[in-house]
């Protein structure tokens, strides 16, 4: 599996991911935009963040990643749920270049959730997404749409929290190593290598058999991500 930055990250990404507000915030789009649609592939899963939301909700997930330290904490979270919930979760090794054999060829929706900046070859990876979708299904795919400005999301983020009264000791420490990690990820040119503005992703997408845009928006993390959710 590969080893790479996202394995530092796993030790502090449950602790502050669900903190941010920013991030709240998209996953409660990406909640609205999977409603009814009960078989869900969450390519890129890492620690199994919004896979969890969605078996919370009583969907059935298959969530897969390439790193193994996040992985083992999906996991985690696969194990600490109920019977039934396990049994609608399926956590698994895989790249989202190339969609594991084992995963479902008829799936309601696909989700490449900060995903994409991270893949070299995109166009395989779209590829691998059509053609495990049925037709109708969806692909909700969100990310930077450049290099993000990782100081802006960390200020505006600081002031909510700040805001809220919940700017805690251990939130803080989580924020220091994340942050340490991000500053990383977002400098180095061969850490993140692909980036989209909204109209040019779902052009990108109409062209490989995608039909229409259900939402496509550039407002996420503060105003740092694209949001695109794209149907079949």
């Amino acid at each position: 599996m590969n080893e790479n930055i996202w394995t530092e990250f796993a030790k502090s990404y449950d602790q502050m991911i669900p903190e941010l507000n920013c991030y709240q915030r998209m996953l409660s789009k990406i909640l609205r935009d999977t409603e009814g649609r009960r078989m869900v592939i969450d390519a890129g899963c890492g620690t199994g963040l919004v896979s969890q939301a969605l078996i919370d909700r009583g969907h059935r997930v298959v969530g897969f990643d390439n790193n193994s330290a996040m992985l083992q904490r999906a996991h985690d979270k696969k194990a600490a749920a109920s019977g039934e919930a396990r049994d609608r979760w399926t956590v698994m090794e895989g790249s989202v270049e190339h969609f594991p054999s084992q995963v479902v060829s008829d799936a309601d929706a696909v989700l490449l959730n900060n995903v994409l900046f991270y893949v070299q070859d995109v166009e395989s990876a779209l590829h691998e997404v059509l053609s495990h979708l049925k037709p109708g299904g969806v692909m909700i795919a969100t990310g930077p749409k450049r290099r993000p400005d990782l100081q802006k999301v960390l200020r505006h983020s600081i002031a909510e929290w700040q805001a809220e009264g919940r700017f805690t000791e251990a939130l803080q420490a989580a924020l220091a190593h994340h942050s340490t990690c991000a500053q990383k990820l977002t400098t180095d040119p061969n850490e993140m290598v692909t980036f989209f503005e909204v109209d040019e992703l779902v052009d990108t997408l109409r062209c490989l058999g995608f039909s229409r845009p259900l939402v496509a928006d550039g407002d996420d993390y503060f105003g740092e991500n694209y949001y695109v959710c794209m149907q079949k």
